[in-house]
C-alpha cells in the first residue's frame, strides 16, 4: 500500500503563460490531475476509502519556474486527517536538477450521500510527515483602499460536476492582480508569485455575475474576496505573496 505516490510528467505548452513559464492555474490543474491520477492506482493507499470528495482550500508554494517540456516527477501524500476533511500534499521536482517547482496543500472533504461524511478511522495512518505548505490564516484586519473588478461566469469555466473548477478560481486572482496592476493600484502586480492560497467556499456557475475585491495587507502580500452579484454572497477567498526583490 503506498503512502506517498510518485507519478512522471512532461510539461506541455499548453500550460504556460506569457513569461513563458508554467502559470499558477496550470499548478493547480496539474496538481488536480496527479489526484485523479492516483486513484487509479490498485495499491493507492486511499483508494476504496472514500466516495467521494470537493475541494475546500488550497495553498501553494512556488519555487524554481518550469517550461516547455522539462520533465518533473510528482509526489502526493496524505499530510492530514481531520474528522471529515484531510490535506493532500504535493510537491513538483524538476527530474534533470532536482530543483523544487512548487509545493500544495490541498483541503478535500469527504462526501457521503448527504453530505460531509467522517472518514475512515484508518486513513489517520496514511499520514506521512512531508514538507507542505502552511495553511495562511485570512487577515482579519480592517481592508485598506481596495480594487475591484466585475464580470459573468463562463460556461468554460464550468467542469464535469457543473460548476466553476477549482483552478479556475487561481486564474480568477492572478488575472486580478494584473488588471490591478494595469489600473496602477498598489494591489496590483506582474510576475512570478511565491505563494498563493485560495479558500473555496460557495460553487459558481455559468451566468452568475460576480465580483473579485483585492487590496494590500502586508509586505508582498494581497488578499482577494470573490463575491456573487447583487447579493454579495461570498464565494471564494484567497492571499498571494509576489517574490521578493
Amino acid at each position: 500500500m503506498q503512502k506517498l505516490t510518485t507519478t512522471k510528467y512532461t510539461i506541455r505548452g499548453i500550460e504556460l503563460d506569457a513569461s513563458g513559464t508554467v502559470s499558477p492555474g496550470w499548478f493547480s490543474r496539474i496538481f488536480e490531475h496527479t489526484r485523479w491520477k492516483v486513484f487509479t492506482m490498485d495499491d493507492f493507499s486511499l483508494r476504496g476509502l472514500m466516495e467521494g470528495g470537493v475541494a475546500r482550500a488550497g495553498t501553494y508554494e512556488y519555487g524554481e519556474p518550469l517550461t516547455y517540456q522539462d520533465e518533473v516527477e510528482i509526489a502526493t501524500w496524505v499530510a492530514r486527517v481531520g474528522r471529515t476533511s484531510f490535506d493532500f500534499g504535493h510537491r513538483i521536482v524538476r527530474l534533470k536538477d532536482g530543483a523544487m517547482a512548487a509545493r500544495a496543500r490541498m483541503t478535500v472533504v469527504n462526501l457521503g450521500p448527504e453530505g460531509p461524511a467522517p472518514l475512515d478511522p484508518v486513513v489517520v495512518t496514511f499520514v506521512i510527515d512531508e514538507p507542505a505548505p502552511p495553511v495562511r490564516p485570512w487577515p482579519e484586519a480592517e481592508r485598506a483602499q481596495s480594487w475591484s473588478r466585475q464580470w459573468v461566469v463562463r460556461p468554460s469555466d464550468q467542469d464535469s460536476f457543473l460548476h466553476v473548477n477549482q483552478a479556475r478560481y487561481v486564474d480568477y486572482i492572478d488575472d486580478t492582480r494584473w488588471f490591478a496592476a494595469e489600473a496602477g493600484h498598489p494591489a496590483g502586480s506582474r510576475g512570478r508569485l511565491a505563494g498563493l492560497s485560495v479558500e473555496y467556499r460557495r460553487e459558481a456557475h455559468a451566468g452568475e455575475r460576480v465580483r473579485m475585491e483585492t487590496w494590500v495587507t502586508g509586505d508582498r502580500a494581497c488578499a482577494y474576496e470573490l463575491t456573487l452579484q447583487p447579493t454579495g454572497e461570498v464565494l471564494t477567498r484567497g492571499q498571494t505573496v509576489v517574490t521578493g526583490g
